[in-house]
């Protein structure tokens, strides 16, 4: 499941996008994937932006040409990208965001990949830039219709939190009249006196987010005043809560409430244990398919391999289940479309009757369960 944001990918959007609702579009795409083998993936099978499209509407509420913009910037970032191999949108070189400089270097072969990264490169020119944590205020209506430079300051006070000298602070300072300042490079300005209307308005604005204390601190500052107006101490207890794993199962629950009802129903029926993480990574798997049929045709497939492993102990424990989730979704699609192909030639057969054949078809082969659809497809992943 995927909890945080890469940080490379952060400050392309950040420096070098203006779209309004890109921050949220990227947030909905990273809370939509499925970590597969350090790959993070949205299953679609097409590469069709529209399928992609509605699925980050489900989750926000703006227009289908602002998603559309957000998505092809996005692209053309080289964020993310779609994987013919996979049949899945990818977003791109997140895997790296866990990566550890070391880790890199012994992968790479040719001593003078070694001597680049020693003398030349750094580790954020290499995408080894960390990650930031998926906050749960970023879900909210409140970021939402935040102005989109509040939004830049709300990922930029995260991205600060989550990094290494945090511990060392309690909130957050800052100097508008600083050289280089990273504050008025979020807000793209080199405007001071913009950049410190924006953050009056941004604190008065939302007193239940920002505990101000800018004045307090500003009385034992000895420089002068012009200087000290352009200088803000602030708390933000909202930045400092992080989606923790629970809140993100009950996230999961609340946004795919038809879909997790279908997967308790039949846990119940098939009599086995699944804890709750289980559970979610299930309902992840199933959620992107716009076809109930399918969703059903998966979720009995999987929960048959768990009566398996429980209750005949006839099968070997999953060792990923989002990996194994992922592999029955690709073969189960493909079987349908297989399917789909065969039947074809009747062109007067409506939709639903295909889906109804579908099903019968799947009923026949109770006994059949892609048995080696699902390792080549895992093969793949």
């Amino acid at each position: 499941m995927a909890t945080k944001l890469y940080n490379s990918h952060l400050s392309k959007i950040i420096f070098e996008c203006n779209e309004y609702y890109i921050l949220d579009t990227y947030i909905s795409l990273v809370n939509i994937s499925s970590e597969v083998n350090s790959k993070y993936l949205i299953q679609t099978f097409t590469s069709s932006k529209a399928d992609l499209i509605a699925l980050v509407r489900r989750n926000l509420n703006v227009s289908y040409k602002t998603v559309f913009n957000c998505i092809d910037k996005l692209i053309e970032k080289c964020i993310l990208a779609y994987d013919d191999t996979l049949h899945s949108w990818i977003l791109v070189n997140m895997e790296n965001m866990t990566k550890a400089k070391d880790d890199l270097k012994s992968n790479l072969n040719s001593e003078a990949d070694l001597a680049l990264i020693d003398d030349q490169k750094t580790e954020s020119s290499l995408g080894l830039t960390g990650y930031t944590h998926i906050r749960n205020f970023f879900f909210t209506q409140e970021f939402i219709n935040m102005k989109a430079r509040e939004k830049r300051l709300m990922i930029y006070m995260s991205q600060l939190c989550d990094s290494k000298a945090s511990k060392f602070h309690d909130g957050f300072s800052m100097n508008l009249l600083k050289s280089n300042s990273g504050w008025m490079n979020v807000l793209k300005t080199k405007c001071r006196y913009y950049a410190k209307y924006t953050i009056n308005k941004m604190l008065t604005k939302y007193p239940e987010i920002f505990k101000d204390n800018s004045e307090h601190e500003r009385l034992r500052d000895l420089s002068p005043k012009r200087n000290t107006n352009f200088k803000f101490y602030f708390e933000c207890n909202t930045i400092n809560t992080k989606v923790q794993e629970n809140d993100y199962i009950e996230l999961v629950k609340l946004n795919n409430p038809k879909e997790y009802n279908l997967v308790i129903e039949k846990i119940k029926f098939a009599e086995i244990t699944l804890n709750k993480k289980l559970v979610m990574h299930l309902v992840r798997a199933i959620a992107n398919l716009k076809e109930w049929f399918l969703k059903e045709r998966i979720t009995q497939l999987i929960i048959n391999k768990y009566r398996a492993i429980q209750i005949h102990k006839s099968r070997e424990n999953i060792k990923s289940l989002p990996a194994y989730a992922a592999a029955v979704v690709k073969s189960v699609v493909n079987e349908f479309k297989a399917f789909r192909n065969r039947m074809s030639s009747d062109n007067n057969m409506r939709s639903y009757e295909l889906y109804e054949n579908f099903i019968e078809y799947t009923k026949e082969q109770n006994a059949y369960d892609l048995g080696f659809e699902i390792k080549q497809a895992l093969a793949l992943l």
